[in-house]
């Protein structure tokens, strides 16, 4: 026979006022923050916390003590795989529970609300268990649910309940004057099918950590497609049929207007997934056969990266911090789109992001939101572009400047001018290697003698994917590529290449998360003075390489044999024309 449950006939609020963990005043402002909200409305507790009245700890102690239940702390403790298949996985997510323990015929959940009694009748009645109860921090069982039921599936997609209750829009808003016929679109993208397909895209992308979704129209079908670790990869073949409603649902997340389906359009919106937010950037453009659409996913985790979280070789990462904490200078960050460049600048921002410090940005667009860093979104048509921004920026008094580009002679100007008068400049250009970058310089009009006296340095980098430590194995061809690179491999080991063979781990991909491979050109005085004798990017390049200056290639082919990625994701990246660059060195160091 199954045990009665325990009936808890106070609210939360009664509780934390008995416990004394908040005042009447403080829960009667609370009680009238949520009654002005408009449904669903944020529950008690939540508020509290959002006030900084308290967390979700201190909730979930006083109602252990209140309740005379145990307390429990998710952080560490190793659930078995038994436990967390005692309950269905929609269960868990829709409830917020997580099972911690079974024991014969007792099953203990731990949850962040004990008052919802009628949870715990359903789990009874679901499971036919004796269940048992324990408090947890709210953040502790989002948390657990995504580890062991979100994180922790196999290749299928996430289950739609699953969706439901961890995926929320909260940017989901639309004018109230639009046409009938829009409105009636409005009604068809707001039914439970179509949220739940887009809701279903955007959930599975952040779930193989996808930085783009690709959705493209075809012929007779639909393609979703996802970029994961910079490759395009095929997910889902969708009906035609469901092809405008989705474009139409993504349009009013984003504030785009649905009726202009001829004209490209960018919008913007934010989705809390679990206990996380993402911003969500999307594009649509009109094709041959109905508008596509792209969503740059940005996940907040890249812009709390540091310098040494981006792979730097030891002795770059020295170099490079070094130059990063000068008080004055430029500092360049160069590659094609999509090599990290962004994330670079933030780790560097980041690394310098203190109170003593004034930090302005100008960016196009403001990627990622950074605690005590002034940004500003570069607007042409409000007359505020790269230069402009930049000019305007250097009236605001700041130490540390970051322009996310230069793009012509005017940005670059005012750039070094900023440099040459006490701040410390930080930017990308998009050339191929750092000693061109120089070169590019110098094409724009910029004099040798300005920027031999304002550059710091110039890092070059590309973006190569990981090999899954789980089925990496040794490259047939080790020998062979051994031997060609040997006069820069260590001469003290005995290197080895590694290939990709794929497995459970990696999704049969090979791959898993990205790794940067750099090279760092410092402006030593040497170099100074053969750029201002105008010389070429190859004499620049010698008389670096002279100095200790290592290509991009150099540190991927370390990489490559301490296994961190493969030759083949190294060419791919790097270009066969850097490494054979390397080698024509090898060759020209031989015959000296």
């Amino acid at each position: 026979m199954q045990k009665k449950t325990v009936r808890w006939h106070k609210r939360l609020g009664a509780y934390l006022l008995a416990a004394g963990l908040v005042d009447e005043e403080t829960l009667s402002r609370a009680l009238e923050i949520q009654r002005n909200q408009k449904p669903p409305k944020t529950k008690i507790g939540r508020v509290l916390i959002e006030m900084g009245m308290t967390d979700d700890v201190n909730i979930a102690k006083t109602l252990a003590s209140q309740l005379n239940i145990d307390f429990v702390n998710l952080k560490n403790l190793k659930i078995p795989k038994e436990v967390l298949n005692a309950i269905p996985a929609s269960i868990v997510t829709s409830s917020m529970i997580i099972p911690i323990s079974k024991k014969d015929k007792k099953l203990t959940v731990a949850m962040a609300n004990p008052l919802e009694q009628y949870v715990i009748d359903d789990l009874r009645f679901i499971t036919q268990l004796n269940v048992g109860i324990a408090v947890a921090p709210e953040s502790e069982v989002f948390a657990a649910i995504e580890k062991h039921y979100i994180n922790n599936v196999d290749d299928k997609l996430v289950d739609e309940r699953d969706i439901d209750a961890f995926l929320e829009i909260i940017e989901d808003e639309i004018g109230a004057d639009e046409d009938e016929d829009i409105q009636d679109l409005i009604g068809l993208t707001e039914q439970a099918p179509v949220v739940k397909f887009t809701n279903h895209i955007i959930a599975n992308a952040i779930k193989y950590k996808a930085s783009d979704i690709h959705i493209e129209p075809r012929y007779s079908d639909t393609m979703i497609r996802y970029r994961i670790d910079g490759i395009m990869r095929e997910i889902l073949q969708a009906s035609k049929k469901s092809h405008f409603s989705v474009v139409a649902r993504i349009k009013i997340i984003s504030n785009m207007d649905i009726s202009i389906r001829r004209k490209p359009q960018d919008g913007r919106s934010r989705i809390k997934f679990g206990n996380k937010e993402f911003d969500l950037r999307m594009s649509s453009i009109p094709t041959s056969y109905g508008e596509k659409v792209t969503i740059r996913i940005l996940d907040p985790d890249g812009a709390n990266l540091k310098i040494d979280d981006l792979g730097f070789p030891e002795r770059d990462l020295e170099t490079f911090k070094d130059l990063v904490h000068r008080p004055q200078g430029i500092i360049l960050v160069t590659g094609p789109t999509g090599s990290g460049k962004s994330t670079t600048l933030y780790a560097c921002l980041n690394e310098l992001n203190t109170p003593e410090v004034n930090i302005i940005t100008v960016e196009d667009p403001v990627e990622y939101d950074v605690a005590g860093v002034n940004q500003v979104q570069i607007n042409p048509k409000a007359g505020i572009t790269f230069a402009s921004g930049l000019r305007s920026i250097l009236r605001q008094d700041p130490d540390i400047v970051m322009v996310g580009e230069i793009r012509d002679k005017e940005t670059a100007t005012i750039a070094f001018q900023a440099s040459q008068t006490g701040h410390l400049v930080f930017s990308t250009l998009h050339t191929n290697d750092a000693p061109s970058a120089v070169i590019r310089l110098v094409d724009m009009g910029i004099e040798p003698y300005i920027i031999s006296s304002g550059l710091s340095c110039v890092m070059g980098q590309r973006l190569v994917r990981k090999l899954c430590p789980v089925c990496k194995a040794q490259d047939p061809k080790s020998e062979e590529l051994v031997q060609r690179y040997n006069s820069y491999l260590p001469v003290e080991t005995n290197p080895v290449f590694w290939v990709s063979k794929g497995c459970d781990n990696c999704h049969s991909i090979g791959y898993k998360g990205r790794v940067g491979v750099f090279e760092v050109l410092k402006m030593s005085r040497t170099i100074q003075e053969t750029l201002s004798s105008r010389a070429t990017m190859t004499d620049l390049r010698r008389v670096a390489e002279s100095e200790g200056f290592h290509m991009l290639a150099y540190d991927g082919l370390q990489k490559a044999i301490k296994g961190i990625t493969s030759h083949k994701e190294l060419v791919r990246n790097v270009s066969i024309q850097n490494l054979d660059d390397l080698l024509l060195a090898i060759h020209q160091n031989t015959d000296a």
